[in-house]
């Protein structure tokens, strides 16, 4: 049975003011999304057809065809498993993932842990590790729900208790991650509460719509729980 996900009252004034002409298509969009919208319901309620914008890093493109990929395989001799990659780039000691000072180390913190969230070229912030997040009407208590199946490339499940552990190493005054300020509308990890092991509510000191967007931070890339 399929769950109706609940639409923010704020998002349904937002689609008033757009008709209005108070707001432009884009800022609904991004409003409406960060809200909890879908976003092919943001796109519905701005009365137009969602674009096809690939995600800024990880995920793979929206555009393409089945044949065309086929046919790039065939090219290449198709998928080659196992050997060694090799990569060029600048980069910075990482003394620890969550105190990361440069957006170019996540390309290497990204080999074994991703981010709950990604927005994208088009300003959209999508759920990435979450299936899905809602807030409620005065934007001071999240709810994200983690998507299930996941694995980290040692074998074991991504759960609550990996973002639980992330959170309380973004909270560490003492490992000095930028997060931290971040997230200053958080009391530590007494604002962070394990529902189950794929529910997490945040429970904010005051309202803030950009929570989806400030889990994309580069360093906020989520650690495996050992």
């Amino acid at each position: 049975m399929t769950t109706r996900r609940r639409i923010h009252p704020a998002v349904l004034d937002a689609a008033s003011d757009l008709r209005k002409g108070k707001m432009n298509r884009r800022s609904f969009l991004r409003f409406a999304t960060l809200l909890g919208a879908s976003v092919p319901v943001a796109y519905a309620l701005a009365g137009c057809t969602p674009e096809a914008a690939a995600p800024s890093t990880g995920g793979a493109a929206e555009s393409g065809s089945a044949d065309s990929g086929a046919a790039a395989a065939e090219a290449t001799g198709g998928i080659v498993r196992g050997g060694t990659l090799r990569v060029g780039m600048l980069l910075q000691q990482i003394d620890h993932p969550a105190r990361m000072s440069w957006v170019e180390a996540a390309n290497v913190v990204r080999q074994v842990g991703e981010y709950l969230t990604e927005t994208g070229p088009d300003n959209i912030t999508r759920p990435y590790l979450l299936d899905s997040w809602e807030a409620n009407d005065d934007v001071t208590e999240w709810t994200l729900n983690l998507k299930q199946g996941i694995k980290f490339n040692n074998g074991d499940d991504l759960t609550t208790d990996d973002v639980m552990f992330t959170f309380s190493q973004w909270l560490d005054e003492d490992i000095g991650s930028s997060m931290l300020g971040l997230l200053s509308y958080l009391d530590g990890m007494n604002s962070v509460e394990k529902v189950d092991d794929y529910t997490i509510k945040l429970h904010l000191s005051a309202g803030n719509i950009g929570v989806p967007e400030h889990l994309f931070h580069y360093p906020a890339i989520i650690l495996h729980r050992n």
